[in-house]
């Protein structure tokens, strides 16, 4: 970064130091990102706060600088640097913030938003029992850690002693209903239970909220799991796009096993897996050729899994049945069962949706090809009239097993658009679902024939 768009004072109260400006920081871009200079990691924030620091700012900075807490980034130092200018020098917690995330991934599953609302709640407690308020929670000043936890950034308005402990916990309720699906039951996933949406909005109307009572709220309705995050290379160029306060955040293209996967086409790509589309989908369900015999390799069964879920995705959401056959065995339980759905959606369009793959492993294996019954998907389309099966299905290309494959994913919001032209519909996302997908191979490559419910 060029020395010029750094302040002077903030220049000189790092001068001498073993730490020297590298980009921007804070959720608007006004602090400074240090780096250390003697070969390590180590990373400092610089935030200038507008305030003189007279003896009442002076005793909230040193009740901050005293207070430890996990997860609350850790305080070095607060020093005027220049008339009515406050430097507050604290460490750098990596990682995206609540609202890079939320661009980037289908909304958190309860599990993972009782994870941010827990350590964030008790955080602020902890400053509360200091006499002291945070002032700004909001999506944009909560960083999730490398290991999918959460930290309460931007001190700025502790100093200043903007904000009321009442207020920050509903900010928080506010921050944590914004990245959870939305009320309504989703047009492809049965309701859940009870859900921390339910509760948090409970919590909104209690006329004394305190964080205690929000962390014991969420224990009771949701068992905390940490939040997915993207991959190691989209976390970096998260860090890139917000140390240059001019570029975008990019999309990484890479294909990683086992890593989340979100896919492309009508559902866009993520920041996490691969680009499943075109003829990268067809090289996961099709066979290839062997490295050096030129004979056929078989995909592995997980890779098909994941891309014949997002596959799914994009043949429901255009609402043409004859499509199914690219996905599934034909007249299979699987076919029959979103044969029902999408004529339930009577020619409806869905809009925008992204299927999130979390996670997919091999479970088990089975040489049975009997109706076993369907999960998920047979609930979805039950009662509808399939209507008939489209012609051609594949069949087995050689003797062998099943496949089972154990696949975790969510849906996103989206619009349901009608044949008729009539108004759109919002359908809101579901959390993470765990379904087991049955794989038949087939001569046209691996065929969903079974979805069960894990």
């Amino acid at each position: 970064m060029d020395a010029f768009l750094v302040p002077a004072d903030v220049r000189a109260l790092l001068d001498g130091s073993a730490f020297r400006v590298t980009a921007p920081a804070g959720p608007d871009g006004t602090g400074w990102l240090a780096a250390a200079t003697d070969g390590t990691d180590r990373r400092l924030e610089v935030h200038v706060v507008a305030t003189v620091l007279d003896d009442v700012v002076a005793a909230r900075a040193e009740r901050l600088r005293l207070l430890q807490h996990e997860h609350l980034p850790r305080v070095h130092d607060v020093v005027e640097i220049g008339p009515g200018r406050t430097a507050l020098v604290v460490e750098h917690v990596p990682g995206p913030t609540l609202a890079e995330l939320r661009t980037q991934r289908a909304p958190l599953s309860d599990g993972e938003a009782a994870t941010v609302a827990i350590p964030v709640a008790s955080a602020l407690g902890a400053l509360h029992a200091a006499g002291l308020a945070h002032g700004a929670v909001s999506p944009a000043t909560v960083v999730v850690g490398p290991e999918g936890r959460p930290a309460l950034v931007d001190l700025r308005g502790v100093l200043v002693g903007t904000g009321t402990p009442d207020g920050d916990v509903r900010r928080l309720v506010a921050t944590v209903l914004a990245q959870v699906p939305d009320a309504d039951v989703h047009l492809l996933a049965a309701a859940p239970g009870p859900t921390l949406r339910d509760t948090l909005e409970d919590a909104v109307s209690t006329v004394a909220l305190d964080a205690d009572g929000l962390v014991g709220r969420c224990f009771a309705v949701a068992e905390p799991e940490p939040v997915r995050l993207p991959d190691a290379g989209a976390r970096a160029a998260l860090d890139v796009a917000r140390h240059d306060a001019g570029a975008a955040v990019p999309a990484i293209r890479r294909r990683r096993r086992g890593g989340r996967r979100r896919p492309g086409l009508l559902v866009a790509a993520g920041v996490a897996g691969v680009l499943v589309a075109g003829a990268v989908t067809v090289g996961l369900l099709h066979d290839r050729p062997g490295p050096a015999t030129g004979t056929p390799a078989r995909p592995d069964p997980v890779d098909a899994a994941v891309a014949l879920t997002v596959r799914r995705a994009e043949v429901v959401a255009t609402g043409d049945p004859t499509l199914l056959g690219q996905v599934e065995v034909v007249d299979g339980p699987a076919h029959r069962a979103d044969a029902a759905l999408v004529g339930a959606l009577e020619g409806a369009r869905l809009d925008g949706l992204v299927v999130d793959v979390a996670h997919a492993e091999r479970v088990a294996s089975t040489d049975s090809g009997a109706d076993t019954g369907t999960g998920v998907g047979s609930r979805a389309g039950a009662g509808a009239d399939p209507g008939p099966a489209p012609s051609g299905p594949p069949t087995r290309s050689a003797a062998g097993p099943d496949v089972a494959v154990r696949v975790a994913s969510a849906m996103s919001a989206h619009r349901r658009l009608p044949a008729d032209g009539g108004a759109a519909v919002d359908v809101p996302a579901t959390g993470t679902r765990t379904v087991v997908l049955v794989l038949r191979w087939t001569d046209d490559g691996w065929r969903v024939w079974d979805v069960i419910a894990a």
